[in-house]
């Protein structure tokens, strides 16, 4: 039996060309389906499926369930969510901050707390110094926060020094330490260096500070100048960064 298969015809484009400029218009020419260049605009712009980027002021208030947005001047990702942008978990920068103290800290009395003191602001980046004490984080996360500090003894006995982290004002539980500083030797003052670390969940405008206290007024936190080969000595130490 013989079967005979109607022809098919291809659909032609519909002037693709401008005649004026010789260019090809791009929301006339037509795919095979005779979908026109408009409905591939479309998908384009489709912020349901598409990565949207552009910096973070471009950003638009809102946007369909979904949709992600990459701020190129931050590198931070957002998913727009229950009416609202959300960061990207695991898809952030890395705030950190680096902060030091150039002066001489003293006790205004034994066995007395003291805030401790910071004057210079070495890196920052998310992570601000504020009031000269305090460590301010401008986006939430888990911190680690670490310090080095200077600490010389002019006494002739040897001397405690507590040291240990506040947030917000309130003291971070299991955040101190105690190190003993020997006494001064001859002319020589006795000195040691305390240094520890925490890892602390903070919300945005979060903020660490450092606290101290000696049993003896004749212990101090000392800056030390630079001298012959080696560099000048910070009596305050503070870094910060989110992991």
């Amino acid at each position: 039996m013989a079967v005979t298969l109607p022809l098919h015809t291809i659909k032609t484009f519909t002037a693709p060309v401008n005649i004026g400029t010789g260019l090809i218009d791009a929301n006339t020419v037509r795919t095979n389906d005779n979908l026109a260049g408009a409905a591939f605009n479309a998908h384009d712009a489709d912020t349901s499926i598409h990565v949207q980027s552009g910096t973070q002021a471009q950003r638009p208030a809102t946007a369909t369930e979904g949709s992600v947005w990459v701020s190129t001047d931050t590198s931070i990702a957002y998913i727009y969510t229950s009416s609202a942008w959300a960061q990207i978990s695991g898809w952030f920068q890395n705030y950190h901050g680096a902060f030091s103290d150039t002066t001489d800290q003293t006790a205004g009395a034994a066995n007395t707390q003291q805030l401790i003191t910071l004057n210079t602001t070495d890196i920052s980046n998310g992570v601000t110094l504020v009031s000269g004490s305090q460590v301010k984080v401008a986006n939430a996360g888990t911190y680690t926060a670490q310090f080095s500090i200077q600490l010389a003894n002019a006494d002739a006995s040897d001397q405690d020094v507590w040291v240990w982290f506040k947030k917000n004002g309130t003291t971070i539980a299991n955040s101190g330490g105690r190190v003993t500083v020997i006494s001064k030797h001859g002319a020589v003052d006795g000195h040691l260096i305390a240094i520890w670390n925490i890892f602390v969940t903070l919300a945005a405008n979060d903020y660490l500070q450092l606290y101290w206290e000696t049993t003896d007024t004749a212990c101090r936190i000392e800056q030390i100048p630079s001298a012959g080969n080696h560099p000048a000595a910070p009596s305050v130490i503070f870094t910060i960064n989110r992991v």
